[in-house]
């Protein structure tokens, strides 16, 4: 399942990995600047979810524009500790080579990501900038598209 913005810049691709793997696995990748991120390696997605569901809230000035300077704002973003941590969006195993972070500023959700192997070049950072409520709109439909996939796996497993 692939949700994303309509212009393609923001969204998240979700895969149950099926067989041998149980229904709390999935492929989880994001989109970000029309990029994928992400390897394919299945992972559990509670915690990717919820941090997704809960992302932060921080309003440092120096985080307005991130796309005006992607390389600046990731520099903020790490070297300040009050930001460092709260920023990032690591919480799934398919992003283990990635850096991604997220935050809310103002109505903005911004996710601001490097892929693990970046098509030409050195890494590159990607942003990506979108109301927040269309941001929450996509969480949202992943996390209730990947609720019912494990609520059908549950089913047809009591029901064998």
């Amino acid at each position: 399942m692939r949700i994303s913005t309509d212009d393609g810049r923001f969204g998240l691709i979700l895969t149950p990995a099926g067989d041998p793997w149980d229904a709390r696995f999935f492929r989880f990748q994001l989109i970000v600047d029309s990029i994928i991120m992400g390897d394919s390696e299945p992972c559990i997605l509670g915690s990717m979810m919820l941090t997704l569901q809960n992302m932060t809230r921080l309003e440092d000035p120096r985080l307005a524009q991130p796309d005006a300077d992607p390389a600046a704002t990731l520099s903020v973003l790490r070297s300040d500790a009050a930001l460092n941590d709260p920023s990032l969006l690591e919480a799934a195993e398919s992003l283990d080579h990635c850096l991604v972070r997220g935050y809310v500023h103002g109505t903005n959700a911004i996710v601001i990501g490097e892929p693990a192997e970046p098509p030409v070049g050195t890494r590159t950072p990607h942003v990506a900038v979108m109301s927040l409520h269309d941001f929450q709109a996509i969480v949202a439909a992943a996390a209730h598209y990947w609720e019912e996939v494990q609520r059908d796996a549950q089913l047809n497993t009591l029901n064998r």
